[in-house]
């Protein structure tokens, strides 16, 4: 029985702070049920977390965001902070720290999105049942409850035609074309299983959950990627 050691980076860049302790907050929770889950014996699993400034002007200060370091200390959470290179991209942000890297699994997310308790447990379990598997993305949806489709099909430049510029009774027409391009006949998980877990070809960079090693031997993201696509090309 394994002991995951885990990581993650995060990309901001003139980030809300609520927003960015939401997320970090969520992650404290999801660690939190990892380490107090008896039946994989995880009792000392740690997270290394790397906040990535890319601000022109370093802004962001941890101490001020007001993360109750106790609890987070006691999920085995530590964080990091990185800045002084500027606005260098999301995907090169995220490269930067890939040599720093000493976990089994590494978590790539944005500022927006906030973690499911159950989710980090989840993941790792069906990682570990599938060691051919490098890259997973989750069920997703927003506050409202409604489904977001982050994983897609090969796109055409006629569907980021449609989806970008077409008017609304064009993409009618076409809403088979688009619904087969964003996956719709995926059904939302309850749970990372086997069973369950689909093959996708895309996912969305905002929320990938890694094999460490697999990822550092692809040399993460293409940095020709300044900001759209580099989650595409990585997939």
């Amino acid at each position: 029985m394994t002991t995951p050691r885990l990581s993650a980076s995060i990309v901001t860049y003139l980030s809300p702070p609520a927003e960015l302790l939401r997320l970090l907050e969520s992650i404290c929770v999801a660690m939190e049920a990892v380490r107090n889950s008896e039946v994989r014996g995880r009792g000392v699993a740690t997270l290394v977390i790397h906040l990535i400034d890319n601000a022109e002007i370093p802004e962001l200060d941890v101490r001020r965001l007001g993360v109750d370091k106790t609890r987070f200390t006691l999920a085995g959470i530590t964080l990091v902070l990185h800045q002084g290179w500027g606005n260098v991209g999301y995907g090169r942000g995220h490269n930067r720290v890939l040599p720093l890297l000493e976990s089994d699994f590494h978590l790539m997310l944005n500022t927006d999105v906030e973690i499911a308790p159950d989710s980090l447990l989840n993941a790792i379990d069906y990682l570990e049942s599938a060691p051919d598997t490098v890259l997973i993305s989750p069920a997703a949806t927003d506050f409202l409850g409604n489904k977001q489709h982050l994983c897609k099909s090969y796109p055409s430049i006629f569907i980021f035609w449609l989806r970008g510029f077409a008017p609304p009774f064009i993409r009618r027409t076409f809403a088979k074309q688009m619904a087969a391009y964003e996956r719709r006949d995926l059904e939302t998980r309850p749970s990372a299983k086997p069973a369950t877990a689909s093959p996708v070809k895309i996912v969305s960079g905002c929320c990938m959950l890694c094999s460490t090693r697999a990822l550092q031997q692809v040399k993460g993201f293409d940095a020709d990627f300044f900001l759209y696509f580099e989650d595409f090309d990585l997939s």
